[in-house]
C-alpha cells in the first residue's frame, strides 16, 4: 500500500466535513442575523421606509381619527308640532334617559311628517347622532344663521313615542 491513513479517515473525507460543517455554521449565523433584524425592526429600534426626522408616534398619532359625539354632548330642545299632549315632555325624558342634555320642553307651530332636526353649521354632527338614536325618519334642517351646536327637534304627527331607556330593556327581556 502506497499512502498512510491518519485517524482512520483520509484527507478528503476530512476536507469534505470540514467543509459541510463551515456551510452549516454560515446557514445558521445568517439566520440568527435576519432574525435579530426583523426582531429589531418589530421593536421599533430602527425603522425601515420613514423620512428623516419623522416621529413614529407622531405619524401614528394623526391617524386616529377624534373620539365621536357621545349624546352627553348634544342639548336638544324639544318642541311638540302636534295636537298630542304631553308628547314633548314624554320625548324630552325618553331623550334624558339615552344620556341626551334636554333644554327646552315647548309646543310649535304643526309641522309634517315624523317630525324635524334644526341645526346651525356646528350641530350638523349633533343632528344625525339624533336622529340615529331614535331610529326615526327625521327631516334635518340647516339654518345657516344658527351659531353654536344646539338643536331643535319638533315632533310632527307621524312621530313614534320612544320607550324610555328602561322600558326598552324590560320589554327586550333582557
Amino acid at each position: 500500500m502506497g499512502y498512510v491513513r491518519t485517524a482512520g479517515m483520509s484527507t478528503v473525507a476530512r476536507r469534505a466535513r470540514r467543509r459541510a460543517a463551515l456551510v452549516i455554521t454560515g446557514l445558521l449565523l445568517a439566520l440568527a442575523v435576519a432574525l435579530l433584524l426583523s426582531v429589531a425592526t418589530v421593536q421599533g429600534w430602527f425603522g425601515l421606509g420613514q423620512g428623516e426626522g419623522e416621529d413614529a408616534a407622531a405619524t401614528t398619532a394623526s391617524a386616529v381619527p377624534p373620539p365621536a359625539l357621545t349624546p352627553a354632548q348634544v342639548t336638544v330642545d324639544v318642541l311638540n308640532g302636534t295636537s298630542t299632549s304631553g308628547l314633548a315632555g314624554r320625548t324630552a325624558e325618553a331623550l334624558r334617559t339615552r344620556g341626551f342634555d334636554v333644554g327646552s320642553v315647548d309646543n310649535a307651530d304643526g309641522v309634517e311628517g315624523v317630525g324635524i332636526v334644526r341645526h346651525g353649521p356646528e350641530g350638523q354632527e349633533a343632528a344625525e347622532l339624533l336622529e340615529t338614536t331614535v331610529g326615526q325618519d327625521l327631516e334635518l334642517v340647516l339654518e345657516p344663521e344658527r351659531e353654536g351646536s344646539e338643536i331643535i327637534l319638533v315632533l310632527g304627527p307621524g312621530w313614534t313615542e320612544l320607550p324610555t331607556a328602561d322600558d326598552a330593556v324590560s320589554t327586550d327581556g333582557r
